[in-house]
């Protein structure tokens, strides 16, 4: 028979739950722990679960939260290694050693990025999401299902929350060397937090003291050098014969140097205010090396070099207000980031049958430049356990852009556009009979793009309507049910909609194409459906969640033969429908005889999807794997001293690359597995060695052109080599 929760008793674990979270509320920048207001009694009541799954389970929508101990469990080298540890989650790795994210293996721009809440983009100008390093997260949110507050993703939302100030007293300190193709790269970071100010007015009274303190900050430093590339193998053949192939060989090496300053404090005992800034550079360079023969496909000889620098700043005020009965957050932020892409290459080519040899010089040198600033102001209901809150924000973006290209694509154009976002919200949760919550809430959004050249054709706007519906049934104190109904539409990239020509890297081919804008992209729209179960475990959690989305104008790339060269063009390829199951758990391995603190993370996702019109009508999506799954075990690093460490196990599905019926194309299935081991000394620190890669996993792809008589078939293999590192840190 159905057990219900003790509605009182569901109520006060609520207001526990979001009493807890007022220092670090999801998606915004909040109170610090220890400087909120007053805390509602809660008489006989007691909460022991971890903040991170109550998150989830009180959660206004689908949400998987992966927190700081979490991380620190995964024995991550860099942000990168904890997405791919994340449900449904799909990195990608390209040739530079950059990767590419995706949620539920749906196009790269329906999954969207946000750091503390606020939208980021893909492009290098933005923070190097892929290498922050993991220190200075605080927590990880996987937001599967669209909700009124936020703009809605047809794959997903993933939200990086960096660390915040706090009145506890912490200095962190690591040093770290990769190696990697007998090469060396050093990592630092430094990072410290506590009051500012005495903290303590006697021995015996340091914890009143620091509770009374109404300042704090918090600031991380670092330089992170990484050395990245691939070794890829390409061959073409027709009627079952190679007839030519080329060896690449990309170097490059990327540092990072990042400072992150924070200050939090009260104005009065109803004002909390938060400054913060980010300040980021990076500097890469290497070459790619090529080497190819046979009927003249690939060139005989290619190098390219490639450099670009980049600088980002952001700085952000904070300020919340606490009424009677209500709170208003406000946030406003500005920031500019800039790059230079300078890429210049040489290709020794053969030339008709007799073989004659030329060679072509090329360059590709790309200034850019992002102003954003943004107000955006929220007001939630707090006397209640039932929740309302509105909002609403305004966003203002510049891009300036200017490109010069010789050799192949000659170019010389400048780009400037504007993009303004004018958004309102507002959601409001009911209790319905047997204990079920109701959230009903909508989006309105109007987005106008104006183009100031013409890269962008013309000006545009978008006036946006979403709405959403969720329910949350508890079916026993450790058991609920979600269903969670939204409509979303997700527009095109900016840097989609301009219309400019990227040369593709060394020699132009099936597998490797020029990139190609498309001002005449539309929305993607989507209706998507979102249901599950999760449950507490004696030591853990699991989750169980089924996902529906039927898409019409579905974005995807499109290939083409342009003259003499493959082009990859982003299009509205037709109406599709998109749904997978996916699985999460958490728990302990002393059933398997080892300690307490061992733990076993694991999640599985089951990805299938079909295009009902359009070019690819029948078939998958292009790019979405069949499945994602990841297993970690792990020993946390002991307090008191002692061994520590860990496995992740990554395997990744094979992935349809069909454009139509006669250029098809798959990514094959891969896996991937990482260790790392370490040892923590009480009193002076902890080391950990670690090899990322392990086996040095293969990803290849084969692409078939059928459009001919004889159809050419094209299949790369690249290889990301094995990456040790040694790293030594401490805490206190």
């Amino acid at each position: 028979m159905k057990q219900t929760i003790n509605n009182s008793r569901r109520i006060a674990i609520w207001a526990t739950c979001l009493a807890s979270a007022a220092g670090s509320s999801s998606w915004a920048q909040g109170t610090p722990e220890g400087t909120g207001g007053a805390t509602p009694s809660l008489d006989g009541v007691t909460v022991t679960a971890r903040r991170s799954l109550e998150q989830r389970f009180f959660a206004a929508g689908s949400l998987v939260v992966v927190d700081r101990s979490d991380i620190e469990q995964m024995g991550a080298f860099s942000v990168a290694d904890v997405l791919r540890q994340l449900p449904g989650v799909q990195v990608t790795p390209s040739a530079d050693g950059s990767v590419e994210i995706r949620m539920r293996g749906m196009e790269r721009g329906a999954t969207q990025l946000l750091i503390d809440g606020q939208r980021v983009g893909g492009k290098r100008t933005q923070l190097p999401i892929d290498q922050l390093p993991p220190e200075l997260i605080e927590r990880i949110e996987v937001v599967r299902a669209p909700s009124a507050e936020f703009s809605g993703a047809t794959g997903g939302t993933l939200n990086i929350v960096l660390r915040q100030a706090t009145v506890k007293r912490e200095t962190t300190l690591r040093l770290t060397d990769n190696h990697v193709w007998g090469r060396n790269a050093g990592q630092a970071f430094f990072s410290r937090t506590g009051p500012l100010g005495p903290t303590s007015t006697g021995a015996d009274e340091p914890r009143e003291a620091e509770a009374s303190q109404p300042w704090s900050y918090f600031v991380a430093a670092s330089a992170t050098g990484l050395l990245l590339g691939s070794d890829t193998h390409r061959s073409t053949q027709r009627d079952g014969a190679d007839v030519a192939q080329s060896d690449t060989s990309a170097r490059y090496k990327r540092t990072d140097y990042a400072l992150v300053p924070r200050i939090s404090g009260k104005l009065g005992a109803a004002d909390q205010v938060t400054l913060r800034a980010t300040l980021s550079k990076a500097d890469f360079g290497g070459t790619a090396d090529s080497v190819g023969s046979g009927d003249g496909t690939y060139a005989l000889n290619s190098q390219e070099s490639h450099q670009y620098d980049r600088r980002y700043l952001q700085a952000a005020a904070d300020w919340t207000h606490r009424f009677a009965a209500s709170k208003l957050e406000t946030t406003l932020t500005a920031s500019r980031a800039s790059d230079t892409v300078d890429r210049r290459g040489d290709l020794l080519r053969n030339i008709g049958a007799g073989g004659a040899v030329v060679t072509d010089s090329y360059s590709f040198v790309d200034d850019r430049r992002e102003d954003v600033w943004s107000l955006s102001s929220k007001l939630t209901g707090t006397a209640d356990a039932l929740l309302w809150s509105a909002g609403a924000q305004f966003e203002d973006r510049k891009l300036f852009v200017s490109t010069t290209a010789s050799g192949a694509l000659p170019v010389n154009s400048g780009l400037d556009a504007g993009i303004r976002r004018w958004v309102v919200w507002g959601q409001n949760e009911w209790e319905l009979p047997a204990s079920t919550t109701l959230t009903l809430g909508l989006r309105g959004e109007r987005v106008e793009l104006n183009g100031g050249s013409s890269a962008v054709a013309g000006s545009k706007q978008w006036n946006i309507l979403q709405p959403s519906l969720h329910t949350r049934t508890p079916l026993s104190d450790d058991l609920q049910w979600r269903v969670n109904l939204a409509r979303v539409t997700q527009l095109p990239r900016v840097w989609d909609l301009v219309d400019r020509v990227i040369p593709s890297q060394g020699s132009n081919s099936l597998g490797n194409p020029d990139t190609i804008g498309n001002p005449n992209l539309r929305p993607q729209v989507a209706w998507t459906l979102d249901t599950g179960f999760e449950r507490r475990l004696a030591s853990g959690h699991a989750g169980l969640n089924l996902f529906v989305r039927q898409m019409s104008d579905v974005l995807a790339p499109t290939l083409q033969l342009n003259g003499s060269r493959w082009v990859e063009q982003r299009a509205n390829v037709g109406d599709a429908m998109v749904w997978g199951l996916e699985a999460d758990a958490r728990t302990g391995l002393a059933w398997l005889g080892l300690g307490r603190d061992w733990t076993l993370s694991a999640n599985a996702s089951l990805l299938q999807s079909r295009m009902t019109s359009g070019p690819n009508e029948g078939r998958r999506i292009a790019g979405q794997a069949r499945y994602v799954a990841t297993l970690t075990a792990a020993k946390p690093m002991p307090r008191t001293g002692g061994w520590y460490g860990g496995a992740t196990l990554t395997m990744t599905g094979r992935a349809d690359q069909d454009i139509n019926s006669t250029l098809t194309g798959q990514n094959r299935a891969n896996a991937m597995l990482d260790f790392y081991v370490g040892q923590l000394v009480r009193g002076l620190g902890y080391w950990r060695l670690g090899v990322y890669n392990v086996g040095d996993a293969h990803f290849r792809r084969d692409r078939v052109d059928a459009s001919g008589a004889v159809p050419v078939v094209s299949r790369s293999s690249m290889q990301w080599t094995p990456r040790a590192y040694l790293t030594v840190g401490t805490q206190f």
